[in-house]
């Protein structure tokens, strides 16, 4: 069953051929620039939703991709599962402080660690004033898959009005592999899709696309996205 929330946004209803490009979990050292050049290059614009201690830690990163006219969203401080966290002042304290770590850069977009949201966290980022950002396609970039893969998924799924889910970064715990920490296939795979589908989609920023076309919810994702 599909829920549909005004308060949730994964995609726009649109017949512009447009779309947008969110990377979650940056930034990260040598990554983030990286995909900086890579989106220069293809004059594409992305959406960026931020961990708070990284941002932290890389705080010339963060207003470089400020300064590259990319937006920065709020991904929490340190990347749990909010639904988890029973206290609301913990959550609350997750989402303020990632806020903080990101001025004054960040915009009003919230993205919850693993899409997990239930309607305590959705309240949560009201009282932040946030949209709640999640996504409608993804390309599965947490998955060891070689570059020709990433772009072909790239090409097959993104339609008008689709929030794309990348990572820059991933967010390091006990359980992540290098293999899959490495983000260099999915900035080539990235290169690769952006090279054939410039022409055809505009890529623009979250809060650019919200102004496209309707905002609309329909999770948990279709099918079809990771067909």
């Amino acid at each position: 069953m599909l829920l549909f929330h005004p308060k949730l946004i994964t995609n726009v209803e649109t017949e512009d051929p447009v779309a947008a490009l969110t990377f979650d979990d940056g930034p990260h050292p040598v990554y983030t620039p990286y995909l900086l050049k890579i989106l220069e290059k293809h004059q594409a614009k992305a959406t960026f939703f931020m961990v708070g201690e990284a941002a932290q830690q890389y705080p010339e990163i963060v207003r470089s991709v400020y300064q590259a006219g990319h937006i920065i969203g709020n991904h929490s401080w340190d990347h749990p599962n909010l639904k988890k966290i029973k206290s609301r002042w913990k959550r609350l304290r997750q989402l303020w402080a990632c806020a903080r770590a990101t001025a004054p850069y960040c915009h009003r977009l919230f993205r919850p660690p693993f899409g997990a949201h239930n309607a305590q966290v959705g309240f949560d980022a009201l009282l932040f004033q946030y949209k709640v950002i999640l996504w409608s396609k993804s390309v599965q970039d947490w998955v060891p898959q070689d570059p020709e893969e990433i772009a072909r998924k790239m090409i097959d799924r993104i339609t008008p009005g689709t929030i794309l889910l990348l990572h820059d970064a991933i967010y390091a715990n006990g359980e992540i592999t290098d293999e899959v920490k490495d983000r260099t296939s999915m900035l080539e795979g990235l290169d690769k899709g952006l090279s054939l589908l410039k022409n055809t989609v505009q890529f623009l920023t979250v809060p650019e696309l919200l102004m496209k076309g309707h905002p609309v919810c329909r999770w948990p994702i279709p099918s079809d996205a990771y067909d």
